[in-house]
Parts: C-alpha cells; sequence; structure tokens
C-alpha cells in the first residue's frame, strides 16, 4: 500500500548531476601547466608583476603550480601550506605522460622511462609570495651566463 510520492521540485530533466558539476568547474591539466612552466621563463616573470583587474584579487596573488588566484597574500601563504599544494608540487616533479611515450609503450619505438622535468627555477618558488627570491635567482642566472 503505496502511497503518493513526493512530488520532485529540483532538477528537471537534468538526468546526469555528478557530470554537470564535474564539467562546470574544470582545472587546468598538470602536464599542461607542466610544460607552460617549463617553456615560459619570461613571461612566468611578467605575469608575476602584472596586476589584472579581471582575476580574482586583480591577479596579484597567483600559485603556478596550481594555476589558483587568491584575493589576499594571507590566502596563499595558507595555500602553501595546505594539502593539494604539496600534492600537486610532488606531481609536478614527476615527468608527465605524453603522446611519444604512449605510442612507444604501444609498441612503436622502443619504450625509454622518461626523465624528470627541468624547470627554470624550484617548483616552490613559483607563486607571486616569492616574487623577489625569483628575480634574485633569475639575476644570478644571468649573471653566471655573462661571466662564462
Amino acid at each position: 500500500m503505496a502511497g503518493k510520492y513526493a512530488k520532485k521540485r529540483h532538477h528537471h530533466r537534468v538526468l546526469d548531476q555528478k557530470k554537470a558539476k564535474r564539467t562546470r568547474v574544470r582545472a587546468t591539466d598538470v602536464d599542461q601547466i607542466s610544460t607552460t612552466m617549463i617553456k615560459a621563463t619570461p613571461e612566468i616573470l611578467k605575469q608575476l608583476g602584472k596586476s589584472n583587474v579581471e582575476k580574482v584579487g586583480k591577479g596579484e596573488h597567483f600559485c603556478m603550480p596550481c594555476d589558483r588566484y587568491f584575493m589576499n597574500q594571507g590566502d596563499l601563504e595558507k595555500h602553501e601550506r595546505s594539502k593539494p599544494h604539496k600534492k600537486r608540487l610532488k606531481v609536478l616533479a614527476e615527468p608527465q605522460y605524453s603522446h611519444e611515450e604512449a605510442d612507444r609503450a604501444a609498441g612503436l619505438g622502443s619504450y625509454t622511462v622518461p626523465d624528470a622535468p627541468v624547470y627554470p627555477f624550484q617548483i616552490g618558488l613559483m607563486t607571486t609570495h616569492h616574487k623577489q627570491e625569483v628575480l634574485e635567482l633569475e639575476s644570478q642566472m644571468e649573471a653566471s651566463t655573462v661571466t662564462n
């Protein structure tokens, strides 16, 4: 003796709620961040120095490994101590999976273990919080190339 069911009042004709939430807030993939950090050294320094009104916190507080903007310096420092940030640094230190590696693993060529990525400076320093340290490292690198 089942009575009437309660009327559903939400999500009319949205059949897959998980998929709708998953694709709405999609972050940049780790391999894309890794290639951006390896290739764009002068652009990184320019990005750390600029402010953009359209971004969160005017774009002044940015974490490059996580590709996130923060409202103020305290939030960025708190994020640097957080577990997700530390996990992201660990993942970025490992070599990223590529199409060439997939082809070699499938039998198209000889498979070799990929080398660890080489970043222009420490991964942990790629935030606006460490802008001065990055500029000092950059000037030291330029000075060493001039003397050599």
